[in-house]
């Protein structure tokens, strides 16, 4: 146990360049992503399982005190409905066609990614905000995103409202159900060893990220056009809502507003994906494998910037600067 742990803690240090690396093994070995392929649904659970243990009770509800209702409510607002909204108008004027609107809006509708919290950690962003915005979203995810998918017209043939929300309600509840069990049953394991809830959340991730990218080697030889416009799609809507969030929520100061917008591009595909098993086409499927790229890659493009903001922020009026 004591080595698993180990393991478990190291790779959830690392999580953000295991993660990215994942994706790339993925595409770089089609036997592991067709190896990883039956395993997505299960890893789907387990991320979301890892993510709910990651949740500190009691700084969660400091953090929800201290920021106050009005930041809650306007970032609970924006990550979970306004997002969605403002997908739906780009998508309503870009008009990118078919296939890529309706991946745009299933991720938009999809709640932020819970490890969003550990790439904030990474830049040096609000943690905690990441975490309770993401989870408490996660949390609404079975009604609201039938709802919001119904509501902007992201269900085509095949896919039922019902269905979608009897599975998320499956993965999500029966993560939190895990997550009470552990909690009481083996308090000081899940205390003590942070690191390795991380290690759990993002060891599934890496298992999700290589099984998504099963077929799509194929996929780049076949019609490389179509897979290259679909990525830079997919990098566009992530950097446009990672500065759209972070414009919008300026108020509350840069690290605020920088970890309001990793939310807003940050969705959990995991959470799509699973919503429409068995109904996903395979140009649906192409998007949201190429969607997780951005997930992992821009972080560390935009690293050097973000710390530079951050210590702009931090530096007393007059400094001059090099």
């Amino acid at each position: 146990m004591p080595g698993l742990c180990a393991l478990l803690a190291l790779v959830g240090r690392n999580g953000p360049a295991l993660l990215c690396g994942g994706v790339l093994v993925g595409l770089a070995a089609p036997v592991l992503a067709e190896a990883a392929r039956p395993l997505m649904g299960a890893a789907v659970f387990f991320f979301t399982l890892g993510a709910f243990l990651k949740v500190d009770l009691a700084g969660f509800r400091a953090e929800v005190l201290a920021a106050g209702p009005r930041r809650n409510l306007a970032v609970l607002a924006w990550v979970g409905l306004g997002v969605p909204l403002a997908a739906s108008g780009l998508v309503a004027v870009l008009q990118p066609g078919p296939a890529l609107a309706q991946g745009i809006l299933l991720c938009a509708v999809a709640p932020p990614l819970v490890s969003t919290t550990a790439i904030a950690a990474m830049l040096g962003l609000s943690a905690p905000l990441a975490l309770s915005a993401a989870v408490a979203a996660t949390l609404a995810a079975p009604l609201a995103m039938p709802w919001l998918a119904t509501t902007l017209g992201v269900l085509a043939p095949g896919m039922d409202p019902l269905t979608m929300a009897l599975r998320l309600a499956a993965v999500i509840g029966g993560a939190c159900l895990a997550s009470w069990v552990l909690r009481r049953w083996a308090p000081r394991f899940v205390v003590e060893n942070p690191s390795a809830m991380t290690g759990i959340a993002v060891l599934a991730l890496i298992v999700f990220a290589v099984g998504a990218m099963h077929g799509m080697q194929d996929y780049l030889r076949r019609e490389p056009g179509v897979v290259s416009l679909t990525l830079a799609v997919a990098f566009a809507v992530n950097a446009g809502f990672l500065l759209l969030g972070a414009m919008l929520f300026a108020g509350f100061g840069r690290g605020a507003a920088l970890t309001v917008g990793l939310l807003s591009g940050n969705r959990s595909v995991g959470l799509a994906w699973a919503a429409v098993s068995g109904a996903l086409t395979p140009s649906l499927e192409l998007f949201l494998a190429m969607s997780l790229l951005p997930i992992y890659v821009l972080p560390v493009l935009i690293r050097p910037l973000v710390a530079a903001l951050l210590a702009r922020a931090a530096s007393p009026p007059g400094t001059l600067r090099p």
